[in-house]
């Protein structure tokens, strides 16, 4: 099942508009699994993940607390990041993409920032330029 999350803001007419600031997917298999298998079709794409936080293992060590899984993942495609920083220096503070991976043992969530959508309100840049890469990872994400 594939969800789209909208929030609404007021514009400057006064008049609402809807802004799609993430795509996400709900699957159900572990957020562990998820991690490793993401990864690996990621890079089919070309993406590396970067680098990850373990939030779940952070508050546990700190806090000595449960909490349920969640994973920041910090995905990049060189090739992208060049191209979309070369056009706006700006897409810098977007890049690199952020894939979140939430849930419990038999369930997860993965939600990715539309960089497109942000670019396009924020950055005053076409959806396009974006738009390729964002759906390589959402590919990805799918194949799962």
């Amino acid at each position: 099942m594939i969800v789209y999350n909208i929030i609404t803001k007021n514009n400057s007419s006064g008049s609402l508009s809807d802004l799609m600031y993430k795509y996400e997917k709900e699957v159900s298999v572990s957020p562990e699994k998820v991690f490793g298998d993401l990864s690996a079709e990621l890079k089919k794409y070309g993406f590396a993940v970067l680098s990850y936080v373990d939030v779940r293992d952070i508050v546990r060590k700190k806090f000595n607390e449960d909490f349920p899984y969640y994973f920041i993942l910090d995905v990049c495609k060189p090739e992208a990041a060049k191209e979309l920083i070369t056009k706006n220096s700006d897409y810098g503070l977007l890049l690199p993409c952020k894939v979140v991976i939430t849930g419990t043992p038999e369930r997860s969530t993965i939600s990715m920032l539309r960089i497109s959508e942000v670019a396009d309100e924020h950055l005053h840049e076409p959806r396009e330029n974006s738009l390729t890469y964002e759906e390589e990872i959402i590919r990805a994400i799918e194949s799962l």
